[in-house]
């Protein structure tokens, strides 16, 4: 998919390597992870709806990342939803929602004037007493399938060829760069690497990525969302429900 405003994650690199003049290259890439963890607390992380169809062993289906269990669905090979059980996963996961509740119109045949008044009743569908629960990064279910159909809230990702691998959207914003950049030299630093200008022990925030980081993150992230809020260009299709946009 191409989108405006977008900075590739090899211009984030080209900065990182002119900026700092790292030695070696083993950095390179966990830049990627690095960039997702970063504009995750910035809150400025694009996220979109994935739909997966994952094979079932032993009523057991292992999804190929973390799930985020905001918002997710799991249909059977026809279509229906399953519901999920309401239990604590052994990772301390959530289990929830017993049943799929939904809506029906119930007409009060009793009245007598030709109008049939209609009421809201809530009725809860178990699919004959089908389940799953969500144990880290596994579903289980309750009944026999071969396969299942997974909807979930994720990271929204584009393959670059040249790394190849899935690298995360990145807002075409100076400010937003810089403090990525800074956060990648600060987590290059806290896996115990050395440099010979730049220290997480420096008392100066000029030479201390972390100081960097913090000073920055929250004004890159203010910066972008008030563009992102002016000019989507597309990027709001990314954001579920555009929450994190400022409201007026």
């Amino acid at each position: 998919m191409k989108i405006k405003n977008q900075v590739m994650l090899h211009r984030l690199i080209g900065k990182i390597d002119n900026d700092f003049n790292i030695s070696e290259s083993d950095w390179i890439p966990r830049v990627a992870a690095w960039t997702i963890d970063a504009l995750s607390q910035m809150q400025v992380l694009p996220m979109e709806r994935k739909k997966r169809t994952l094979e079932v062993s032993e009523r057991i289906a292992q999804f190929p990342c973390k799930i985020n269990g905001t918002e997710l669905k799991v249909y059977d090979k026809n279509g229906n939803e399953i519901p999920q059980l309401n239990e604590e996963g052994s990772c301390g996961c959530t289990r929830y929602n017993s049943g799929s509740a939904r809506e029906i119109a119930v007409f009060d045949s009793s009245n007598k004037t030709g109008v049939q008044p209609m009421q809201i009743a809530s009725i809860i569908t178990n699919y004959a007493g089908r389940n799953f629960v969500l144990d880290c990064d596994k579903i289980e279910l309750n009944f026999d399938t071969d396969y299942i159909i997974v909807e979930s809230y994720e990271v929204a990702t584009y393959y670059d060829e040249y790394y190849d691998c899935e690298c995360p959207y990145i807002y075409d914003n100076g400010l937003l760069l810089e403090a990525l950049a800074w956060y990648c030299m600060f987590k290059y630093l806290s896996r115990g690497s050395q440099h010979p200008v730049f220290s997480l022990k420096s008392p100066n925030p000029a030479l201390n990525p972390y100081m960097q980081w913090m000073s920055l993150k929250v004004k890159a992230a203010n910066s972008t969302k008030i563009e992102l809020s002016n000019n989507t260009d597309g990027w709001n299709n990314f954001f579920y429900n555009s929450t994190f946009l400022p409201r007026g």
